[in-house]
C-alpha cells in the first residue's frame, strides 16, 4: 500500500524557509515603497524650481508663494514649501507627511542641489 502526501516534518520545514523568506523581503519592500514616495517628493521640488526659474526671468527675484508661481502641488506624503532668503536664493523644502519617516526632509536651492534629512536621497 503506498501513501501519497507530505510527512509533518517536510510541511514544517517549507514553513519555516517561507518564513525566513518573508522575514527578510517584508522589510526590503517597505524600504522600496519609501524610496517611491521620495519621488513624489523630487517630483513636486522639480515643479518649484521650473516655477522659480520662470518667475525669475520675469520679475527679476524669486517667490516664497506657490500662487504666484502659478502650479498646483497635491502631494499625498509630503508637504511643500518655499523660503527665500534673498531675491536671489529660494530654497524649496518637502517635509515627509506620516509613516515612519515622518517629519523628514528633501530640499532644493536655487541652483537644484539636494540635500535635507531624507534616508533615502
Amino acid at each position: 500500500m503506498s501513501r501519497k502526501g507530505f510527512t509533518l516534518v517536510e510541511v514544517l520545514i517549507v514553513v519555516i524557509i517561507i518564513g525566513i523568506l518573508a522575514s527578510i523581503g517584508i522589510p526590503q519592500f517597505a524600504a522600496s515603497i519609501e524610496k517611491a514616495k521620495g519621488g513624489e517628493a523630487r517630483a513636486g521640488l522639480g515643479h518649484i524650481q521650473t516655477g522659480e526659474k520662470v518667475y525669475y526671468a520675469e520679475n527679476e527675484f524669486y517667490t516664497a508663494n506657490t500662487l504666484d508661481l502659478d502650479i498646483t502641488l497635491t502631494q499625498k506624503f509630503w508637504a511643500l514649501t518655499i523660503a527665500t532668503p534673498s531675491s536671489t536664493t529660494y530654497t524649496a523644502t518637502a517635509t515627509r507627511s506620516g509613516g515612519t519617516q515622518s517629519g523628514q526632509t528633501l530640499t532644493m536651492d536655487q541652483a537644484g542641489t539636494i540635500g535635507g534629512t531624507w534616508i533615502y536621497k
